[in-house]
């Protein structure tokens, strides 16, 4: 049960407890001063905010499509017209929802995705109309920057995630065009006033689950097309801080979002991370001794990238540390990754062997695994215990692999890792119904 539906359960029995004599009104009225009222959203509200983000997209493309296919038989004047039309129909009908139906939230996110799209459609025949030449990061950060303040001004989620993908796209095409994308991280900082209204809002509604899944894709695709990667190596200090971060975002200011989208592709990049470590050929020509410059390379660009490092070690360390004083060892647990991958890129840097370094992610893969299946066994959590066993699994399997061992001993082992894991899940539904029927 949510905190929104228990709530509500919460309000339904006060009248019964107040008649009975065991709640107290004033103790009522200050439960219910305190829970504020109750926000939950109706399936059927869901799905109507979904028909209209979706109707409105299909709506604009096919317009859109409809222009292209009969671009070519139109006059110059007839192209501009026409190209200005889309954008005129969206303001027409964000307009009319601004005065009409300010409340509406299934309208407003219809329009605002209406006028975004039809934003960008302007600029592209605009551009095609009169041969204006540009590139495709241009493009994407102009639409991006017009775009961009609909999801401010119409509180619209729909537009936050279009917002996503598109800078997103802006990072790679800039990289791929021989650029940089040191705008990237000051143009997401603008989407953090509508998650955070959001999350103040409803933390277990859809749209804070929407906005959480958007905003991990986009960080852990980004992040790599961002980084300029002058200095070899660096993106494993920074992906590793960047997933210890989600993880114990997860944990802690998050851990109210359903499908936490924070802890799962926290965990799950942590864990492939961590695993990607294991291999002798990632620590190769890594650190300060390897720096790499020329026409491929902005130095001054690289600056990004150390405080990167050091803004996400640090964002990690401060909620690490909040995490042990609430005795949250998987959390705890899983933020060593980021100092290990510190203290493994300076000992690369400083010609350490390779593997001493290997070895000690080999150990914290283990000490993690075993951190995350103990404490699993201890709260009787299935999906805990399974995350565990995964992790210690992954690792055995990829030394399988790596080590040269005969495929007789490899299958037996597989075997044995099976047995394990179903053992582990019998024992476990065994003493849960145990323990509901000593309760019973």
């Amino acid at each position: 049960m949510n905190r929104q539906k228990a709530i509500a359960w919460l309000y339904g029995e006060m009248p019964q407890l107040e008649e009975a004599g065991v709640l107290p009104r004033e103790t009522a009225a200050a439960l219910k001063a305190h829970y504020g009222p109750i926000t939950i959203r109706s399936r059927r509200s869901a799905a109507l905010l979904l028909f209209s983000v979706l109707g409105a997209a299909s709506i604009g493309l096919g317009v859109i499509l409809l222009l292209a296919h009969n671009w070519e038989q139109l006059s110059r004047p007839m192209r501009t017209a026409l190209s200005f039309l889309p954008l005129v129909a969206g303001q027409t009908l964000a307009g009319w929802t601004l005065l009409r139906r300010p409340g509406s939230l299934a309208w407003r996110e219809g329009s605002a995705m209406a006028m975004a799209l039809a934003v960008g459609a302007s600029i592209s025949l605009i551009s095609q109309t009169y041969q204006i030449q540009g590139s495709m990061s241009g493009f994407l950060l102009a639409w991006i920057v017009l775009g961009g303040p609909l999801i401010h001004f119409f509180n619209a989620s729909g537009v936050a995630l279009l917002y996503m993908a598109g800078l997103t796209g802006w990072a790679v095409a800039a990289q791929a065009e021989g650029g940089h994308a040191l705008l990237f991280w000051p143009l997401a900082a603008l989407l953090a006033p509508h998650i955070w209204r959001a999350h103040k809002q409803d933390p277990e509604g859809p749209r804070m689950r929407l906005l959480s899944w958007g905003l991990c894709g986009a960080a852990s695709i980004a992040t790599g097309f961002v980084i300029e990667r002058s200095m070899p190596g660096v993106w494993i200090v920074v992906y590793s801080a960047l997933f210890s971060a989600m993880l114990l975002a997860g944990r802690g200011p998050f851990r109210a979002v359903r499908f936490n989208a924070f802890h799962i592709a926290g965990f799950i990049g942590s864990a492939a991370l961590t695993l990607i470590l294991t291999f002798d050929g990632v620590w190769r020509h890594v650190g300060w001794n390897h720096y790499r410059s020329g026409d491929g390379y902005h130095p001054w660009a690289a600056w990004q990238d150390y405080g990167l490092a050091l803004a996400l070690l640090a964002g990690a360390a401060l909620m690490l540390v909040r995490s042990a004083s609430r005795k949250d060892w998987i959390a705890t647990a899983s933020g060593g990754l980021a100092a290990l991958a510190a203290i493994g890129f300076s000992a690369s840097s400083m010609d350490a062997p390779s593997g001493v370094i290997i070895g000690g992610f080999n150990l914290y893969a283990l000490f993690w695994g075993a951190t995350i299946l103990l404490v699993g066994l201890d709260r009787n959590e299935l999906y805990t215990i399974n995350a565990g066993m995964a992790v210690i699994s992954m690792l055995i399997i990829v030394r399988f692999f790596d080590a040269d061992l005969s495929f007789t001993v490899r299958g037996i082992l597989f075997i044995a890792l099976g047995i394990a894991f179903l053992g582990a899940n019998v024992a476990l539904v065994r003493r849960t119904a145990t323990r509901k029927g000593a309760i019973t």
